[in-house]
């Protein structure tokens, strides 16, 4: 099994700037990442899985709509996609008010600046419709102690999705999966997912 690890751009080592963030952009990177891994020499085509935690996860959801069977399994860590409802209707961005983007041309998100073509952007973006569109096998591994993206929004995934999803709720885990005996549980079920779809 090999696994890629990226930056989308304007995170990390990738080039260009966090303030020009926007969903899209980073669903529309993700379905670019797809395409490359299919290039590489050493990847079998016909079993290429994506795995995302948080806005990651959300971010991977949509790109197995867009790309269909081009991805083979997905599996979601903890999905957030509270952050379009905290963001369209309550204003808020993991508690704080929004309201500074038009105050100050960005929103303070942990020390980095979030431009205000990501609060435009959101208001246009349809993540259960299109994370729908993927067919494949979906594993959702959620803690039960999540305060930032509640595992309801992991239960939505599984109403919207056509097929049957596995969906993991550990007791007593929080977002950042942030200590030991959870962060292995996490791990050891996506590994058994993985393993089993591509035995």
């Amino acid at each position: 099994m090999a696994a890629i690890a990226f930056d989308f751009s304007g995170h990390g080592e990738s080039d260009g700037d966090f303030i020009d963030f926007t969903f899209s952009n980073e669903v529309y990177e993700g379905t670019q990442l797809v395409a490359f891994v299919k290039t590489l020499d050493f990847v079998d085509k016909t079993r290429v899985g994506l795995l995302g935690m948080s806005l990651g996860s959300v971010a991977a959801s949509m790109v197995a709509g867009r790309v269909g069977d081009a991805v083979s399994g997905l599996c979601l860590w903890s999905p957030a996609a509270v952050f379009q409802d905290e963001i369209v209707n309550n204003h808020t961005l993991q508690g704080k008010p929004i309201a500074t983007v038009a105050e100050q041309g960005y929103f303070d998100f942990n020390s980095m600046k979030l431009g205000p073509g990501f609060f435009e952007d959101v208001k246009t973006i349809a993540i259960y419709p299109t994370a729908a569109q993927y067919l494949g096998p979906v594993k959702i591994i959620h803690g039960a102690a999540d305060t930032i993206a509640p595992v309801a929004y992991a239960q939505k995934y599984v109403t919207a999705y056509q097929q049957p999803v596995d969906l993991t709720v550990v007791p007593g885990a929080d977002h950042s999966w942030g200590d030991v005996p959870t962060r292995a549980l996490l791990f050891d079920a996506t590994l058994a997912f993985f393993d089993k779809l591509y035995k």
